[in-house]
Formats: C-alpha cells, sequence, structure tokens
C-alpha cells in the first residue's frame, strides 16, 4: 500500500436508541386505537365473539349490554339480562361483597377489582366465574360505565375443593383409629402434652385412665375377628358416650384404650372409673348374641408443673395392670 494515501471508513449511521422509537410507536399505537375505536364493527365483532363473558352496566351496575359468553354463564338469554343488577344474578351469599366492591371504584378507590364468585343458575346449579369489574370513564375523566368480564373457573374450583376434602380425610385419618373412629396414639399424645402444658399455666391437674379388656382375647377365639371387631366398635361407641366433649378418648391398639380427662381430681377419676367398668360391662348386642366383655381401668393423676406426657401414661398403664393383676376395681 501507498503510503502517500489514506484509507479513510466512513462509519455506519447509528441505529436510533430505544427512547428515539419510543414517540413514533406511541404515535403509532394511538393512530391503530383511534382507527379501531372508529369501527364499530370491530368492537362488535370482538365483544360478540370474546371467548370469556363481557358486560357492560350503568353507574347503577344495571346491564345495559351482555355478549353471548356471558349470557351463557348466567345462564340467561342476553336479552333478559338488560336492565338487572349485575350483583342480582350472583349466589345470595356473594351479592354483599360485589356491592362493597362496586361502591369502592365509584369512590376511586380503584380503577377494577377482581373477585372469584358464584352465579346461581335459573336451574338452580352453581357456577364459579373469576368476575372483574373495571370503572370505564367519559372524556373527563369522570366514571360513566361498569365494564364487567367473567371467566369460567367452576372446573378449577371443583378440582380444588376435591383436593381440600381429600388432604382433610388424609389428615383426619392419620390421627383417628380407622376402626373406632377413635384418636389415635399420635392425637392422644400430642393433645396430652398440650394439656399438661395449659396445666402448667393454670394449675389444673390431668387424669389419664388406661382401659385393657377382659375375656376379649376369648371373645376372637370363638366368634372370630369379625365379631371382635364389632365389640371394639361398641366398647368405643360407650367410652365416648360417658365422657365430657373437652376428654380425648383414644384407642392405642389392640383391646386398650386410654382417655385424657381434663381438670381432674383424685376421687372424680375413681368416680369416672367405675363409671366406665360399669358401662363396658353392659351386655352387647351383637348378631343375635349377647356378648359380655370387663375391663381394668388404670388411673393416674398429674403430679405437678414438671409432669412428663409418658411418665403420666405410663404410671397409668402400670396402675392398670395392678388391677388386672389383682382382679380388683380400681
Amino acid at each position: 500500500m501507498d503510503s502517500g494515501h489514506i484509507l479513510r471508513v466512513t462509519p455506519p449511521e447509528p441505529y436510533p436508541s430505544e427512547s428515539a422509537w419510543v414517540p413514533d410507536r406511541r404515535t403509532a399505537a394511538r393512530t391503530t386505537m383511534s382507527a379501531l375505536s372508529a369501527s364499530a364493527d370491530v368492537f362488535e365483532t370482538f365483544f360478540d365473539a370474546a371467548s370469556v363473558g363481557l358486560a357492560l352496566a350503568d353507574l347503577s351496575t344495571r346491564y345495559v349490554r351482555v355478549n353471548a359468553r356471558y349470557a351463557d354463564l348466567v345462564g340467561k338469554p342476553p336479552e333478559d339480562l338488560i336492565g338487572l343488577p349485575f350483583s342480582g344474578q350472583l349466589h345470595p351469599d356473594d351479592r354483599a361483597g360485589a356491592d362493597n366492591r362496586a361502591s369502592v371504584l365509584l369512590a376511586g378507590g380503584a380503577s377494577s377489582m377482581q373477585s372469584e364468585q358464584r352465579y346461581l343458575c335459573p336451574d338452580g346449579s352453581l357456577r364459579w366465574v373469576l368476575h372483574g369489574v373495571t370503572i370505564v370513564p367519559d372524556k373527563h375523566g369522570t366514571p360513566a360505565w361498569f365494564a364487567v368480564s367473567a371467566q369460567d373457573i367452576t372446573e378449577r374450583r371443583q378440582a380444588e375443593d376435591d383436593l381440600r376434602r381429600l388432604t382433610d380425610r388424609l389428615a383426619e385419618q392419620a390421627v383417628r383409629d380407622p376402626l373406632t373412629g377413635l384418636a389415635n396414639r399420635l392425637l392422644f399424645e400430642d393433645r396430652l402434652r398440650a394439656v399438661l402444658a395449659r396445666g402448667r399455666r393454670t394449675g389444673e391437674r390431668t387424669g389419664v385412665l388406661y382401659l385393657d379388656l377382659d375375656g376379649f382375647k376369648a371373645i376372637n377365639d370363638e366368634h372370630g375377628h369379625q365379631m371382635g371387631d364389632l365389640v371394639l366398635q361398641t366398647v368405643a361407641l360407650r367410652l365416648r358416650a360417658a365422657m365430657r366433649p373437652s376428654d380425648t378418648v383414644a384407642r392405642l391398639g389392640g383391646d386398650e384404650f386410654v382417655v385424657l380427662v381434663e381438670g381432674a381430681t383424685e376421687s372424680a377419676l375413681h368416680v369416672l372409673a367405675g363409671r366406665l367398668r360399669a358401662g363396658v360391662a353392659e351386655p352387647m348386642p351383637i348378631q343375635s348374641l349377647d356378648v359380655n366383655v370387663g375391663v381394668s381401668v388404670g388411673v393416674a393423676l398429674s403430679a405437678g408443673p414438671d409432669e412428663q406426657p409418658a411418665a403420666l401414661l405410663a404410671r397409668a398403664d402400670r396402675s392398670m395392670y395392678d388391677v388386672k393383676r389383682s382382679g380388683q376395681a380400681s
């Protein structure tokens, strides 16, 4: 290359910055929106063909127009909705909330609000919708209309309800004896810990009765396990009927039961033990037979604020075995 000549390269024009595009983009958007708003055909097509329910209501919340999808969600022909308040189509329990939200919007507390509500259809069925209400202002910025939308979420809500019921059932099964429906050991021990902790604050004492059936093995051997299960279920019913709602009756397994008594005294526990023993000993008419079982009942009362759940339960267990060995009432 001849050193006497200098190669000159002209730099390309720089791309316009993002900020430089914004005015043009905004202008184009405004032009497009103006064209669309001036076209009644575009609005009519959008409103009528929308896959969600759309409605327009005046400031008294009465419909002035609804599309076919909205009418389908409510379960009424479009013409039957005109002039009706939109809250009037909701389940009675949801109407007050809808009216309150409309008041908030009119007061300027928000420009739009969403909620999950139920439409009460003429046939009595319920349909869950995601219900949206937006204030539409006039050219001066003053509220002029309510724009209402509704999306069907019935299947989603049904799935959520099914899952909630399943979860509740599984949680209940985790702490309940499947044969008798009584509390199981896990639930009993949780409640015992809670009652003892409360007793440390209040000074109340806690009682535990430990029960073991007498003669139950003979029933199983002679009549089979199905009869044994029926006996256990009958015993559970009798124990629960004899206790206060605040007390806890649990089945620990086999033919062993335990009762948690809040606010107990030594004398009251022994009276209760006698009542339970007498109740269980009553003949049980099961499958055309009068079945008889006895029960040995051990009694333990919390000794003070430092009482531990396992120690209290163990004392009641030992007391029950002392009763069983002696053959005497507790």
